[in-house]
């Protein structure tokens, strides 16, 4: 037990974290307890300024609940570190859109030491900037920058993924390939740009007549893939494919003018088991292979074991 007065122990504590984070929100809780000993509330003892422009309002002298009610996640936690006399760093996301306002997507590291039985400092700093140029750089690593598809790395990573649970038992997972036809007529008579333009709305046409769990992607040039899980059987895999040709084809306007046609040509391979990835990716593409050449609108590939 520290013989200094609780109030000497509070005041180093704070001293130490604003000596190594000035700009940091920095604020003293007092707890406050029922009959039955019981924090039933923290009120704010000592606060500093950077805490209340954080906070938008005063802070000193209001209880946690009393000013955030429900979205008071930090309740719990502090009187956590009061009843073990421990400190904690964590992070806490406010992502949900029904939050206070002054909270809703910001992100918060949080230091909590417990000064005495009765008092708790916090120690936080807003990170949402870093954790939204991280999410930022994350998904440029795994889109694609033109049509805002999944990339190939993405591709590897999901489908080693689902690939991976057939082996627990998972429904079967199917892998669509889709290549533009008529795509090169459009850059040697239009121009890249419109090419690009083309790239995009098929895309989003693409896009929107999958499920929602469905990985899309941008495979390369005019090349998208699609992976969709639980697909019981070739019949429904056919409904899959029959849906992106629809989608896909027809014409575009372009926004610099006119008009163009394009088509789509779709091979696909079903894996019921579990299977090589590569192998899987190389049977669509036989069957796409096999669809562009016109040797069957249905041309697809049953993974189990075929050539």
């Amino acid at each position: 037990m520290d013989p200094r007065a609780p109030e000497d122990v509070a005041c180093e504590a704070i001293g130490r974290g604003l000596a190594q984070h000035p700009d940091d929100g920095l604020v003293l809780l007092r707890a406050v307890r029922d009959a039955d000993g019981e924090v039933v509330e923290l009120v704010h003892e000592w606060v500093n300024a950077a805490a209340e422009v954080n906070a938008g309002r005063p802070l000193l002298g209001r209880g946690l609940l009393e000013m955030y009610g429900s979205d008071a996640t930090l309740f719990d936690t502090m009187r956590t570190v009061l009843a073990t006399g421990r400190t904690l760093r964590t992070e806490v996301a406010y992502a949900d859109e029904s939050v206070d306002r002054r909270l809703h997507g910001r992100t918060f590291a949080v230091f909590y030491a417990a000064v005495d039985g009765d008092r708790v400092v916090c120690q936080y700093r807003d990170i949402s900037d870093l954790r939204r140029a991280q999410a930022h750089m994350l998904h440029r690593a795994e889109h694609d920058e033109l049509t805002g598809a999944a990339n190939r790395r993405r591709v590897r990573e999901h489908l080693g993924s689902v690939l991976a649970d057939l082996a627990a038992g998972a429904p079967p997972v199917l892998v669509a390939l889709a290549d533009l036809d008529g795509f090169k007529a459009v850059n040697d008579t239009h121009g890249h740009l419109a090419g690009d333009e083309v790239l995009q709305l098929a895309a989003a046409r693409m896009h929107a007549a999958m499920r929602g769990d469905d990985l899309f992607a941008r495979y390369g040039g005019d090349e998208f893939l699609v992976v969709c899980r639980d697909i019981p059987d070739d019949d429904a895999a056919h409904v899959v494919v029959d849906r992106l040709r629809h989608a896909v084809a027809g014409r575009y306007r372009l926004s610099g003018g006119g008009e163009v046609e394009i088509g789509i040509s779709v091979g696909h391979a079903l894996a019921t088991e579990p299977v090589p990835m590569d192998r899987l990716l190389e049977l669509a593409d036989r069957s796409l292979y096999r669809a562009k050449a016109g040797r069957g609108t249905r041309a697809d590939e049953r993974q189990t074991g075929a050539r």
